[in-house]
């Protein structure tokens, strides 16, 4: 926008920085939570009077992919923001997330909109585009490739088999 070099443009760029700043300093102020297991980290969801929605969803944006989303990187080597994300991110992969489905096949995030059992591809390829490390990127391509029976096509969710007991 500063490129078009009018004034509009750099009010414009101007209103859109301000409103950035202030989604920031929101996120930093309220979003962040401090869980039992796993430290300071981002809340789904929070409703301005105290409580939180803790959980990840397989759709864009998600908590998993904020790196994609340039809000922070998972490089550990770099402070700040990071921290916080990879704390989460250990948080959306895990059991404590109530939409991570954990299959034979392949394990992902789901979410409220398709029910428990559920994953979407999107969250695996989600977790590989955001991944640093090469034996996770490699696990989840085996669980994509593997759960299309040969076809070499994705569903747009993949019903994961585990025990209804386990979904509490």
């Amino acid at each position: 926008m500063e490129k078009l070099g009018t004034k509009r443009a750099h009010k414009l760029v101007a209103a859109m920085r301000t409103m950035a700043s202030e989604i920031r300093d929101g996120i930093t102020k309220y979003g962040i939570i401090s869980h039992p297991l796993f430290g300071a980290m981002y809340a789904f969801e929070v409703d301005g009077y105290g409580s939180q929605n803790l959980m990840d969803d397989a759709n864009l944006p998600s908590l998993l992919s904020i790196p994609m989303m340039d809000y922070a990187t998972s490089n550990r080597s770099t402070p700040g923001r990071e921290e916080v994300y990879l704390n989460t991110r250990l948080f959306a992969l895990s059991e404590e997330n109530p939409y991570w489905m954990h299959g034979p096949v392949m394990s992902a995030i789901g979410g409220p909109h398709i029910g428990p059992t559920k994953a979407w591809p999107l969250a695996s390829i989600v977790r590989i585009l955001t991944s640093e490390h090469e034996e996770e990127i490699r696990t989840e391509l085996q669980g994509l490739v593997s759960s299309t029976d040969g076809l070499g096509e994705f569903s747009r969710w993949q019903f994961i088999t585990c025990c209804v007991d386990d979904m509490g």
